[in-house]
């Protein structure tokens, strides 16, 4: 779905799309630590990488929202939808694409929201 705003250029929806996939080879190996770590202090390595993807993505959707603000949300889904695409075909259950989306989608949309929301708001009083 295109912003509403000409001002958005063609381009900025590939852009959005490429540094969106350039998370899927960290997710694999973050997936793999996890898996083959089994000591103790498991848990607590699981809630650093899961808190580093909620934040990386969280950035990148505000990154986007604040240049482009008309899009807002729609942003988190220009850069999350092919990656997520391709973890469902890959994906050993259905949990591991929940939690994916929960760690990706979710604060990627979250945070071009509240970025573009933000802009165009003050933007606005000025």
């Amino acid at each position: 779905m295109f912003a509403q705003n000409s001002d958005v250029p063609r381009l900025s929806y590939l852009v959005a799309v490429v540094v969106g996939l350039f998370g899927l080879p960290f997710m694999g190996t973050a997936v793999g630590f996890v898996e083959e770590f089994t000591a103790e202090g498991f848990h607590e390595w699981l809630l650093v990488v899961a808190a580093g993807f909620v934040v990386v993505h969280a950035v990148l959707g505000a990154a986007f929202g604040l240049l482009w603000p008309e899009a807002k949300w729609r942003w988190g889904v220009w850069l999350c939808g092919v990656p997520a695409c391709l973890v469902s075909l890959a994906a050993p259950g259905v949990w591991f694409f929940v939690v994916w989306c929960a760690l990706t989608l979710l604060p990627a949309c979250a945070g071009a929201h509240v970025a573009g929301t933000l802009h165009l708001k003050y933007m606005e009083v000025e």
